[in-house]
């Protein structure tokens, strides 16, 4: 599986979640689905607007002094707060952690918002999908999954995983790259199979640590167990020798 070159710390939550943000756009660009920026676009207009507004009542200040500008940068503070809380409202209140908008070729919109809790490496995917012939009505595709699953042990971040889980759990997505979609069901009992026998090694060398022991398999052990001890027909052999 590729992996990227670059790593993040794997106990940093933001790190984590801004990397796999990033790779959504990636993909999903890739897939020939057109990227809307006018969430972006807006709060960078806001932002600039903002700043031009201080921008601007400083070189009054500086220019003019303030007696002679005293109204216009109450004013312009008023303005400003206005802007301020204008932009809040549409970080929070409009794009609401929205990472991706787009469309595919079919014409079919999708939107993707992420989410973390604190202190719990779960990446929580809120996917809307509104699809051209279905009416204008629109579905919620709600997934959440570990970071471990495409992140290694050293934070590389490893693409074919995450992909799979997009293309599996979201149709329009799975429509576009259908290499990618796999029997979420069969990953589900691997994984936990893997997870199950990585918990038993680790419970096995903790005993042999606490013992001072090696821990063996166990049916290697009954073998061992079972040549060395005679059986009934070897002592009586022994017996006739």
């Amino acid at each position: 599986m590729a992996a990227s070159q670059e790593k993040v710390a794997v106990y940093s939550l933001p790190d984590l979640k801004n990397t796999t943000d990033d790779a959504i756009p990636i993909y999903l660009n890739s897939l020939s689905f057109k990227q809307s920026h006018t969430l972006t676009d807006v709060r960078l207009f806001l932002s600039y607007l903002a700043f031009g507004i201080c921008a601007a009542t400083f070189y009054w200040d500086y220019k003019l002094g303030f007696e002679a500008t005293k109204y216009y940068t109450a004013a312009a503070v008023a303005l400003y707060t206005c802007i301020n809380g204008l932009l809040t409202f549409w970080i929070w209140g409009v794009e609401k952690n929205t990472i991706y908008v787009g469309t595919n070729e079919a014409g079919d919109k999708i939107s993707i918002q992420s989410s973390t809790k604190k202190h719990v490496p779960i990446y929580h995917l809120t996917i809307t999908v509104q699809e051209k012939g279905a009416g204008g009505k629109s579905r919620e595709i709600r997934i959440a999954r570990p970071f471990r699953e495409w992140f290694d042990k050293e934070g590389h971040f490893v693409t074919i995983p995450f992909q799979q889980m997009l293309a599996s759990n979201v149709g329009v997505i799975g429509a576009a790259d259908p290499k990618r979609v796999v029997d979420e069901k069969k990953m589900g009992a691997g994984a936990k199979a893997d997870d199950t026998k990585s918990m038993e090694e680790k419970w096995n060398s903790l005993l042999a640590e606490s013992s001072g022991a090696t821990v063996v398999d166990s049916k290697v052990e009954a073998d061992a167990a079972s040549s060395a001890t005679p059986g009934k027909g070897g002592k009586r052999r022994a017996k006739k020798a």
